[in-house]
């Protein structure tokens, strides 16, 4: 039975359809009181996972640390987190070794197996555990709390502060909550993948607190077509705009999706910490696709599997939202594009631009999606239209030029 704005009356209640809704999607939820604000993790589901998923290492180390094992692989996990080149992403995405022994290596998630080939990988991608929390104290003091939070195996990725347009209030007030009342220093906001601003209506987003200079962006469907097209959502029968967002953002299926094939980490020079005597440094951010940009990635790809090559395809970006992350996404979806007989769509993926500085940030975007080497080339000052023809030629999979 779908629910109604109508119906929810308080924040509280908000939260209570959201996590009926999750739970139709095969979230567990849990209490908060498993929530260990020092780790932002769930110690004990975490620990549920690995043991199901990983029985042999996990006997392993249960021989050597035993009553200690749970505390030990915790504060694993977070020495490799805080380490200044890893984070959380990156666990996720590659796993964490434990230890000095190299076969003591714990996969923190399954993603979804191209083929239904391997029992063993379906079977393991079907034991990841989502889970949700509601009302849960983030810091040592106990003076904030986060309305709900988002697990994957035990792992804390997603924040959510909810408000009920119905009390008057909306998500420029769960904004002004994220910058006035949150320390960007606990530990949730220092390893979480993103922090959702979200009432009945709307959804704002950012990836890193930072007080009074943090910055949210959109993350709406827009409403209106062509020229009478515009911010926010369309509002459905039941009043909801923002039902798109446990419909499909929150599903298990979309957020392996975005961990394994959108979701990464982007290096920027620190203009504020330079000096003429220091060397450079950098700030890292992790980098969310916002709606738009996961909607027109999406459309492309299911298109390309029916008509293959035989289309032409145009999409407009206004300045600042994010062409060149866009850009990036879809290069490297591109390269592994196979239609329903297992083929490959493309050869190569040639990535032009006419600017400079564009084509720096697609080199690197596109770098940091496809890390394996030989798959992309970029043509940097130093190359020439030989090294272009080398590059065409040989087996390199996508080429970035100007």
């Amino acid at each position: 039975m779908r629910s109604s704005k109508s119906s929810i009356n308080e924040r509280y209640e908000y939260q209570q359809y959201i996590i009926k809704q999750l739970e139709k999607d095969g979230y567990v939820e849990r209490d908060s009181k498993h929530f260990d604000k020092y780790s932002a993790m769930d110690p004990d589901l975490l620990l549920k996972f690995l043991t199901q998923t990983q029985p042999k290492v996990m006997s392993e180390l249960k021989k050597m640390y035993g009553a200690d094992l749970k505390t030990f692989i915790v504060n694993s996990i977070n020495k490799a987190a805080t380490d200044k080149n890893n984070s959380i992403l990156n666990l996720l995405k590659n796993g964490v070794y434990v230890d000095n022994n190299p076969n003591h290596k714990l996969k923190l998630l399954y993603n979804k197996p191209a083929t239904d080939y391997n029992p063993d990988l379906i079977k393991k991608y079907k034991a990841n555990i989502f889970s949700v929390m509601q009302e849960v104290w983030v810091d040592k003091d106990n003076k904030e709390r986060v309305d709900l939070v988002i697990f994957i195996n035990g792992i804390a990725i997603i924040s959510i502060e909810l408000k009920s347009n119905t009390q008057g209030q909306n998500f420029k007030d769960a904004i002004k909550q994220y910058k006035k009342e949150r320390n960007p220093k606990n530990r949730i906001f220092l390893f979480n993948l993103v922090n959702f601003a979200m009432d009945l209506e709307q959804v704002y987003m950012t990836t890193k607190l930072d007080k009074d200079k943090t910055y949210f962006i959109p993350f709406n469907r827009g409403k209106g077509h062509g020229v009478d097209s515009g911010a926010g959502n369309p509002i459905d029968k039941d009043g909801f705009g923002v039902r798109y967002m446990w419909e499909d953002i929150l599903t298990k299926n979309t957020l392996l999706e975005l961990i394994e094939k959108f979701i990464f980490i982007q290096k920027k020079e620190d203009k504020d910490s330079r000096s003429n005597y220091s060397q450079k440094k950098y700030k890292e951010q992790i980098i969310f696709p916002r709606y738009h940009q996961l909607d027109a990635i999406r459309k492309i790809l299911a298109d390309l599997k029916i008509n293959h090559t035989s289309q032409n395809y145009l999409i407009e970006h206004s300045a600042g939202s994010g062409k060149t992350n866009t850009i990036a996404w879809l290069a490297s979806r591109l390269v592994s594009l196979h239609d329903d007989e297992n083929n490959n769509i493309f050869d190569n993926i040639i990535v032009m631009t006419d600017r400079v500085v564009v084509d720096r940030q697609l080199q690197n975007a596109i770098l940091r999606l496809k890390e394996a080497a030989g798959v992309v080339k970029v043509m940097d000052d130093k190359c020439t239209s030989a090294d272009l023809a080398a590059a065409l030629s040989s087996n390199t999979k996508i080429v970035v030029t100007t």
